[in-house]
């Protein structure tokens, strides 16, 4: 565990100039997710776990937001049919929705802000 900490330790600092100190590492699966995050923990390296492929609860994310399908659909640049059929089951996000989708889970705000500035 100790060279993996080094090894991670190496592409921070490598990499800091352009991601601000932070890596994306692809692991081997050897263990459970949660035992390597934990592992990596005790060698003093915080990790999180990102699956691309996990499903995306939009009306979950919505609703906690207190916005209707029109309200997300403009502050977010998204069309209303689409939240709709994404809430209804009829179509699925693809990758790059989930992700869009995530970042306004996890920080509504910031991708509003970002959303609006268009220089």
């Amino acid at each position: 565990m100790l060279a993996a900490k080094k090894t991670v330790e190496d592409l921070i600092r490598q990499s800091s100039e352009q991601a601000e100190g932070h890596a994306i590492v692809l692991l081997p699966m050897t263990d459970t997710i949660e035992a390597v995050i934990f592992d990596l923990a005790k060698a003093g390296i915080r990790a999180i776990h990102v699956d691309h492929k996990a499903d995306v609860d939009v009306a979950l994310i919505r609703r906690r937001l207190k916005l209707s399908r029109r309200q997300f659909a403009l502050w977010y640049g998204l069309e209303e049919e689409t939240i709709k059929g994404w809430e209804s089951g009829e179509r699925t996000p693809d990758t790059a929705a989930k992700s869009y989708l995530r970042a306004i889970s996890n920080r509504p705000e910031a991708v509003r802000e970002a959303y609006a500035h268009t220089k």
